[in-house]
């Protein structure tokens, strides 16, 4: 196994035979003088938190035949302050890197080192904001072929050795291991960095849920170790967010088998039978608008996590399914173009405009952009005029009954205007990377293409959906999502 080690030097990292040397700087600087001119005299120092940290990686992680060498760097402090420069540790870790190697090797250890000292310049090593920042900079990324990063946490100031783990954390990942010399003891390993690790793994994971970010959430959950059933309602919230309902319900089945009986009771209370009128289990209606209403906790999602071209594309989506549902609903048309049905959708739809000649006079008055509306195709423009038809005109079905009762035209009307207003939203999208242009888009530019609710007054879009879906009775305010956020979170913290 081939290791990359880490270790600030502090003051006392070097003695001379059993005495401490003081000050640090000067004397460091003038004993590697003496040593270059008399080597032999080095049998006198001591490296008393090092050395034995050293051997006791030799032995636990003896390295291949054919990996490669062992890289350690020990960072010694160099200040800018001059009242402090007298205890800078530089000259020491220059002294550690030039004789440790052989005295190891003539312990009988024939492990081959590369042994580097690094300097922590410009800071104050007594200030932890300075050390992790310096720290920082001072890492180098793991190098191909070593399996593990080791940070020897013994020498050096509380800061730095704060700012080395830390960093190492955020540069090595999993690979981080801390070792610590107690004092008179025997090196050991510590569980801090893979407990820091944790720490912050439940952060990240706290802060994916906040966002609705389930996908992420849930590869998060899997790295921290977390329950299998939380794992697998992150999956399910995921796959649920996608559209993927088979896949939902594949996951939510797992989360039952392996979840705690508090995951399996949240479940059978919130989620059990969520899922079913979105496979199309049940009434026609129902599952509209359930997809409906699914839809909207995604735009609301994609708005919040701020991902503003996606949130576009959901309101384009929002507006053309609006529009299909009261097709449908008011004028009993058929809109589904799936590729088993396409052919027989278009039949009906031909058959059904053709059936009442009123209706059929007025598509043909019709026109987009200055050309006459072909209705025959069933799409958004073709929607929009058979809903003019409908609540606007009065229209009436073949049978000469009006297609919106009397006392529901008003409803409709203002239905019809909200929806209408979501234009702007939709001409932005067209522009935007899901569209067909390149036109960026932020939170300001779709407060400022929304419509306004009244005079001088601009409505979060995601506020108008939700006013939409209420005109149609359709209650939004029960939001698995949030619901399953908040739960992971919850079980999160007892854990």
């Amino acid at each position: 196994m081939t290791l990359l080690i880490l270790c600030n030097i502090g003051a006392r990292d070097v003695l001379w035979g059993d005495q401490e040397i003081r000050p640090a700087r000067e004397e460091g600087e003038r004993l590697l003088q003496e040593l270059a001119k008399d080597p032999g005299q080095a049998a006198r120092l001591r490296f008393p938190i090092l050395e034995p940290c050293l051997r006791h990686l030799l032995v636990r992680h003896p390295r291949g035949r054919d990996d490669p060498p062992w890289q350690v760097i020990l960072f010694g402090t160099d200040q800018p302050d001059p009242r402090h420069r007298p205890s800078d540790t530089l000259h020491f870790a220059e002294l550690i890197a030039r004789h440790l190697p052989g005295r190891l090797r003539e312990a009988g250890f024939r492990e081959d080192f590369r042994v580097e000292a690094r300097r922590i310049e410009g800071i104050n090593p007594a200030l932890y904001d300075e050390a992790f920042e310096a720290f920082g900079r001072l890492l180098p990324p793991l190098p191909e072929g070593f399996q593990h990063a080791y940070v020897i946490l013994a020498g050096g100031t509380p800061a730095c050795n704060m700012g080395l783990l830390l960093q190492g954390i955020r540069r090595y990942g999993e690979r981080l291991r801390a070792l610590y010399l107690p004092y008179g003891g025997e090196p050991h390993e510590l569980r801090v960095g893979r407990q820091l690790l944790q720490a912050f793994r439940e952060e990240a994971v706290r802060d994916r849920l906040m966002e609705l970010d389930f996908a992420r959430a849930e590869a998060l959950l899997r790295e921290l170790g977390a329950h299998p059933g939380l794992i697998a309602l992150a999956a399910y919230a995921a796959r649920r967010a996608e559209f993927d309902f088979k896949g939902a319900q594949e996951a939510l089945d797992q989360a039952m088998r392996e979840g705690d009986p508090a995951t399996r009771d949240f479940i059978r209370q919130r989620l059990l039978h969520d899922l079913d009128p979105l496979l199309g289990l049940g009434d026609p209606r129902r599952r509209w608008e359930a997809l409906l209403r699914e839809l909207f906790w995604n735009a609301r999602a994609a708005y919040r996590g701020r991902r503003y071209a996606d949130f576009l594309g959901r309101v384009y989506r929002f507006q053309e399914a609006i529009l299909r549902f009261l097709v449908e609903t008011l004028l009993g048309l058929p809109t589904d173009l799936a590729p088993g049905v396409r052919e027989e959708t278009r039949r009906r739809w031909e058959e059904g405009i053709r059936g009442n000649p009123a209706l059929l006079r007025f598509l043909e008055r019709q026109e987009v952009e200055g050309q006459p509306l072909d209705w025959r195709q069933i799409s958004r423009p073709t929607y929009k005029a058979l809903l003019a038809f409908a609540i606007e005109k009065g229209g009436t079905d073949a049978e000469g009954r009006p297609l919106v009762p009397e006392k529901e035209r008003g409803r409709y009307q203002a239905l019809l205007k909200q929806v209408n207003q979501l234009d702007p939203l939709v001409e932005r999208r067209h522009r935007t990377i899901i569209g067909h242009d390149f036109v960026g888009v932020s939170e300001e530019d779709l407060r400022a293409a929304y419509a306004p609710w009244r005079e001088g007054e601009v409505r979060d879009p995601v506020e108008g959906l939700a006013r939409i879906l209420r005109m149609l009775y359709i209650d939004t305010r029960d939001d698995p999502y949030s619901a399953i956020a908040d739960f992971i979170r919850r079980r999160l913290s007892q854990e």
